[in-house]
């Protein structure tokens, strides 16, 4: 082979190095850009602003009534988070409007803790005690908080209602009892798929894991599924499929992809009587490992999230979690 024959190949394999280096340039670049942002305006690092002030108010809420609804309510509970609930009020009341509604929900939930409490004759800690009842004295118009109380027959009655009535009727549910079966599962990921995908690549993936004892050990490496977690039927392990992206600037594209996904799930199985609560995956790098130990899931497959799945019983609860305002929301540009 003379070197006339030789060059092409040459060629080849010099861009396909400048490419490969390129990109591998230009995922630190795009990677250092996400960095820097995260670092300069989530409220993983700042809390100044309003609007993640109203994020940890409303974190520290949700958990406060979530432990209002538990299927085995455990009386004095979230001694820590109702104390730093009261920190966030009492500091946020400082410098922003104690009218918003996250504020206020706030409140609510805390009085409704206060009057189970007491109805029950349950003695909370003294500083709890003092710190609950001294906000609450200083917001004297405060109304209890109501939560859903629900049968299994209204938690269905809308799954063949037009959408907007639907889309309301999907609560998350803690109160998981019965069994769910394998038809239920697949009827709901079948009609999920018709969810949109960046140029129809279908990034996401459904692992369904019905062995109680790997379900023990997956959901030890979860942080919000006590009190209800044990209570699951199956849990479907979402992953989407690295193996689908091919730019450097579609990095966060897998996530978006499988949220959009995740909600069709949950709207399919709702429509198919599948009681469900999605549980967060936000774990170190070695937790994801682990799971990766429990759980055949290929490499090139990232964890999103778990679904908690199961039947409802006749009767239960369901946290309120009101939505913020349209105006919160909707930005209109003309």
């Amino acid at each position: 082979m003379n070197i006339l024959q030789l060059f092409p190949r040459i060629r080849r394999r010099l861009q396909y190095l400048c490419c490969k280096h390129s990109t591998r340039f230009k995922i630190r670049h795009l990677y250092a850009y996400d960095r820097n942002r995260f670092a300069r305006h989530s409220g993983a690092f700042h809390q100044q602003e309003r609007e993640q002030k109203n994020a940890a108010i409303i974190m520290a809420y949700h958990i406060v009534e979530k432990g209002l609804t538990m299927p085995k309510r455990r009386l004095g509970f979230g001694h820590d988070v109702i104390l730093n609930l009261i920190s966030l009020l009492r500091s946020y009341a400082e410098t922003e409007d104690v009218r918003e509604p996250a504020f206020q929900h706030a409140l609510s939930v805390l009085k409704t803790y206060q009057a189970l409490h007491r109805a029950e004759g349950f003695p909370l800690k003294p500083d709890l005690q003092r710190e609950l009842d001294g906000l609450l004295a200083y917001y004297p118009g405060t109304r209890e908080a109501e939560q859903l109380e629900m049968t299994r027959e209204q938690y269905f009655a809308d799954i063949s209602a037009p959408f907007p009535a639907f889309a309301e009727s999907r609560h998350s549910v803690r109160h998981l009892c019965g069994t769910v079966s394998l038809e239920q599962i697949e009827r709901a990921v079948s009609v999920a798929r018709s969810a949109p995908s960046a140029c129809n690549r279908q990034h996401t993936r459904v692992h369904c894991i019905c062995d109680k004892q790997t379900q023990r050990e997956i959901l030890s490496l979860q942080n919000g599924n006590r009190g209800f977690g044990n209570l699951a039927d199956k849990l479907l392990v979402i992953t989407a499929d690295l193996h689908d992206i091919r730019w450097a600037e579609e990095r966060n594209d897998l996530y978006i992809n499988a949220g959009i996904f995740l909600m069709n799930l949950c709207y399919a199985l709702h429509a198919n009587q599948v009681a469900h609560c999605i549980l967060n995956w936000s774990v170190t790098p070695a937790m994801d490992s682990w799971m990766r130990t429990l759980v055949p899931i290929p490499a090139h497959e990232n964890i999103i999230c778990i679904l908690a799945c199961g039947d409802c019983p006749e009767r239960f609860s369901l946290a309120v979690s009101p939505r913020k305002p349209i105006r919160q929301i909707l930005t209109i540009h003309k």
